[in-house]
């Protein structure tokens, strides 16, 4: 996938776009990102790259554009568009293992060792100066916790919660405490697809205006429900 050319798949409207990794999570997204671009007639497919790489090679034309990422990164990545209406809102959460005490409002998060995933600008800016280790995967994440390796992690509903909920049920793996950030992610295209820009974000502001964004959520879960269940 990666050696095909951006312009053998747009010539047949169909465009390669760059993702952060392939979690559970960012599957579901990608699900939903898919239905919105067949709506105005492209198709699409993606290629993974750890943490940054992903944008970047967005950025440098490599890829048609990003799957998720927050707003204003135009601003440090110029040949890239953000559409004016995102398509997912993630909360941040911490997860415990058991009965862990932590309560983020105290010295808590001085002396707790808080995993979190490389490449997500959120969580390591949440956690600047304090006792982090970074992994490479969402996975990876929740292994180590549920091993005992770190206190508490950091991840979000969506991502998070389905990790929890497909590989780690009957480990005592919860959320703790309030939501530490809400956030809305943005499709990014690159800047020679601009005439896109417009049609994308109607139907997005129409999904979102009708209950249909979160429709195809609920579709793309169990999607991937039914092929984690084949795959087992």
């Amino acid at each position: 996938m990666v050696l095909c050319s951006d312009a053998a798949f747009a010539a047949e409207n169909k465009l390669l776009i760059s993702r952060f990794k392939n979690a559970d999570g960012d599957k579901v997204v990608s699900y939903v990102l898919e239905q919105i671009y067949k709506q105005v007639g492209y198709e699409i497919a993606f290629v993974d790259y750890p943490g940054k790489k992903s944008v970047e090679k967005a950025n440098a034309g490599e890829t048609d554009g990003e799957n998720m990422r927050r707003a204003g990164l135009e601003r440090i990545y110029p040949n890239l568009i953000q559409l004016s209406q995102p398509h997912v809102d993630i909360n941040f959460r911490i997860y415990i293992k058991g009965n862990n005490v932590f309560l983020p409002e105290t010295d808590s998060w001085k002396k707790t060792k808080i995993g979190i995933v490389k490449g997500v600008i959120v969580s390591e800016e949440m956690t600047k100066d304090l006792n982090t280790v970074a992994y490479d995967s969402v996975g990876e994440l929740f292994e180590e916790l549920n091993l005992g390796q770190i206190d508490v992690a950091i991840a979000t509903d969506l991502i998070g919660g389905l990790e929890v909920f497909l590989h780690h049920q009957g480990e005592q793996i919860k959320t703790h405490g309030a939501i530490l950030k809400t956030i809305s992610l943005y499709h990014y295209l690159h800047k020679r697809h601009e005439a896109l820009v417009p049609l994308l974000n109607k139907e997005i502001a129409r999904l979102r205006k009708h209950g249909g964004l979160e429709k195809l959520y609920v579709e793309g879960f169990q999607v991937l429900r039914s092929k984690t269940k084949t795959s087992d």
